[in-house]
C-alpha cells in the first residue's frame, strides 16, 4: 500500500509534540511524588536499554515499560514518555520504533498520546504509521480527552478534520459526544468530518443536524444502560487493546451538499469551471465561494476532479482524487490562484471534462467497484464561446458515446442568457440544467 510523505503541517507539529513532552520531562523533577522502587527499576531498566548496542536488549527494555505501566506513578509515566520520544526519531529499527508506538499508547497520557497520533498521520515509516494508527482505534477515554485538547487548541482544519475521521474510524460511541459539538464548527471541512464520523459510528445518515443527532444518541444512551443493567452487554473502562485490522471503508449517505441548487449525491464528481470574464453578477469569486462550499462538505469517500477554464485550462490534479481533509485545503490554496481570463474556450475543457469521466468509469470497471451513482460531470459556464481551439463535433462525438447509465452531464448557466449549448449539453448528458442570473 503506498502512504504519502508526510505534510510539512506535520512535520512541525511533531517538533512541538516532542517540545511539550520535554516540558513536561524539565517538571518532572520539581513535581515528583514518592515513586515505587519498581517503578524506578523500570526506569532505569527502560535508560539503560535505550542506550544498549544489543538490539534484543533495547526491544525488551521499550516493550516492557510499556507492559509494566500499572507500576509507574504518573510522574514516572512523563519520565517515560520523554525518554521513548527523544530516542524515537533516531531509532534505525523498524521493530523497536513500532514498541515505542505501543509503549506510548500504553502510557495513556496527553504528552504520550501526541506523539502516537502524528506518528499515525506523518511517520517516515509506512509499518510504524499504521502502528500507531491501529492503537489510535483502540484508545479510549485517555485518548478522547487529548483529542479535545487538540481540537481547542488547533488551528488547521485540515488536521482537525483528520483527528474526527480518526474517530469513526474507531466505531465507538463514546466519541459521539465530541463530534456533535464539532458539527457547529466555523470552518465546514471539519464539520463535514465530524458528521462523516457520527455515520461511520452510528450507521445513522442525519447529516449535520446536531439537535437530531443528540436525540439519536441519548435514546442510544438509554438503551445501551438497559443492556448494562440486564447483563447483556458489560462496557470497558480505560484503554483497549487494538483491532487486529483497519474497519472496512465508510459509504458516506447524509453528506449531501448543493451547488448552484444541484444536489451532489455522486461517489465521482468532475467539475469544469468558467473563470472568463464574462460570467455573470459576482463572477469568478461567486463561483469560487460556492465551489469551496460545496467541496468542503464532500465526504472523503467522493473522488473529486477540478479543471477551470478562459482561454486556457487550469487543471487540479491529472485525474479525480478522493476529497480528503488534505486534498480539500489544497483545493482551497490551489482555487485562490485562479485569475479571471479575458476569453472563452468552452469545447477543449469540455472535451478534457468528458475524457475524466471516461476515463474515471473504466477504472471503477476494472476495480469491480459499484455505481451506485453516476460519475458526474458539472459544467459550469455562460456558454459564450469565442475560441476555437477544439471543434464542438469531437465534443458532440464524446457526449454520443456516453454511457448513461453510468454517467451523467449537468450544466449550470452563471449570467447573461439561458446558452442553447449549456441546454443542449445537459439534455445529452441526461442531467440538469440550471439558469443562475
Amino acid at each position: 500500500m503506498l502512504v504519502p510523505a508526510p505534510h510539512p503541517a506535520l512535520r512541525v507539529r511533531l517538533g512541538l509534540g516532542f517540545a511539550l513532552v520535554l516540558v513536561l520531562g524539565v517538571c518532572f523533577g520539581a513535581g515528583r511524588a514518592s515513586a515505587s522502587d519498581l517503578g524506578d527499576q523500570l526506569l532505569g531498566e527502560l535508560k539503560r536499554g535505550l542506550k544498549a548496542e544489543d538490539l534484543t536488549e533495547r526491544r525488551r527494555a521499550v516493550g516492557e515499560v510499556g507492559y509494566m505501566r500499572a507500576h509507574l506513578d504518573e510522574a514516572q509515566k512523563r519520565r517515560a514518555t520523554v525518554l521513548l520520544r527523544k530516542a524515537f526519531d533516531d531509532e534505525p529499527d523498524l521493530e523497536t520504533r513500532q514498541l515505542m508506538v505501543r509503549s506510548l499508547a500504553r502510557l495513556g497520557s496527553t504528552a504520550s498520546w501526541v506523539p502516537v497520533i502524528l506518528a499515525a498521520f506523518g511517520d517516515r515509516d509506512p509499518a510504524v504509521r499504521e502502528t500507531a494508527y491501529l492503537e489510535v482505534l483502540g484508545g479510549r477515554r485517555t485518548l478522547l480527552d487529548v483529542v479535545a485538547r487538540l481540537l481547542e487548541e488547533d488551528e488547521d482544519p485540515t488536521f482537525r478534520a483528520r483527528l474526527l475521521l480518526l474517530l469513526g474510524d474507531r466505531r465507538r460511541h463514546d466519541a459521539m459526544p465530541l463530534l456533535i459539538e464539532r458539527l457547529g464548527d466555523e470552518q465546514p471541512r471539519v464539520a463535514a468530518a465530524a458528521a462523516e464520523a457520527l455515520e461511520a459510528i452510528s450507521g445513522q445518515a442525519l447529516g449535520y443536524d446536531a439537535a437530531l443527532w443528540s436525540r439519536w444518541y441519548a435514546r442510544w444512551e438509554k438503551a445501551e444502560a438497559a443492556r448494562v443493567r440486564s447483563g447483556a452487554h458489560h462496557t470497558v473502562e480505560g484503554d483497549g487493546e487494538p483491532p487486529a485490522e483497519r474497519p472496512p471503508p465508510h459509504v458516506t449517505r447524509g453528506l449531501v451538499p448543493s451547488f448552484f441548487g444541484l444536489r451532489l449525491a455522486a461517489k465521482d464528481i468532475v467539475f469544469v469551471i468558467d473563470v472568463s470574464g464574462s460570467v455573470g453578477a459576482g463572477g469568478l469569486q461567486r463561483v469560487r465561494t460556492e465551489l469551496v462550499q460545496a467541496i468542503e462538505r464532500l465526504g472523503s469517500d467522493v473522488h473529486v476532479a477540478v479543471l477551470f477554464f478562459a482561454e486556457e485550462m487550469k487543471l487540479f490534479k491529472p485525474e479525480l482524487v478522493l476529497a480528503t481533509p488534505d486534498i480539500k485545503g489544497e483545493i482551497a490554496y490551489f482555487l485562490r490562484g485562479v485569475a479571471p481570463g479575458r476569453k472563452t474556450d468552452v469545447f477543449t475543457p469540455l472535451h478534457a471534462g468528458l475524457a475524466l469521466v471516461r476515463q474515471r468509469v473504466a477504472a471503477k470497471e476494472a476495480a469491480g467497484e459499484p455505481f451506485r451513482m453516476p460519475v458526474t460531470l458539472v459544467v459550469v459556464s455562460d456558454g459564450r464561446n469565442n475560441v476555437d481551439n477544439t471543434p464542438f463535433e469531437v465534443v458532440e462525438d464524446k457526449l454520443g458515446r456516453l454511457d448513461l447509465q453510468r454517467t451523467v452531464v449537468h450544466a449550470v448557466v452563471v449570467g447573461g442568457e439561458p446558452d442553447p449549448l449549456m441546454l443542449h449539453l445537459a439534455k445529452a448528458g441526461g442531467g440538469e440544467f440550471k439558469y443562475i442570473k
